[in-house]
């Protein structure tokens, strides 16, 4: 078992954070930069990196929207007042995949974000071959995502309070 420190992100963990944001999705659907660094600067709370001593070895992160339901515009923002926390992007180092370390992140930010008396439901989209990660990890299939993001479908899934 992987052993790591879950803490929020800080703009100083940006290079490092893109790296990993651009080695894991194809160029047409990762965050770039800006959104990224968008992100750490007014969604701190909901950035959290996973640190292995002085390295970050993964990443989760979302931003609050007023919509219930996934769209390109309410996934676009972070707004402070919203109860639905979308997750961007769950990361792991290429070389610590396969280890369980992406599950424990995500349960682990999940629980967090529940704690959140503001947070209603954790909702997020993916690619039909993760649907079964998402599950194992408390999430429900809701259906196929209007998110146009690449090339390939997308599926919304969620976990509500």
């Amino acid at each position: 078992m992987v052993c790591c420190v879950w803490i929020r992100a800080s703009l100083e963990d940006l290079d490092v954070v893109e790296q990993l944001e651009s080695s894991s999705y194809p160029a047409d659907e990762g965050a770039d930069r800006a959104k990224l660094e968008f992100r750490i600067s007014h969604a701190q709370e909901f950035f959290m990196v996973c640190r292995r001593g002085e390295d970050v070895v993964g990443f989760v992160n979302g931003t609050l929207s007023k919509d219930s339901k996934l769209t390109h515009e309410s996934m676009s923002h972070h707004d402070p007042q919203g109860s639905t926390l979308c997750i961007h992007s769950v990361v792991v180092q290429e070389s610590m995949r396969r280890q369980g370390l992406g599950r424990r992140m995500l349960r682990h930010y999940v629980e967090e974000v529940q704690g959140k008396e503001q947070v209603r439901a954790i909702a997020l989209i993916c690619k039909e071959y993760l649907v079964d990660f998402y599950k194992q990890c408390g999430f429900v299939m809701v259906g196929p995502s209007d998110v146009e993001h690449g090339a390939d479908p997308w599926y919304e899934m969620r976990i509500t309070k």
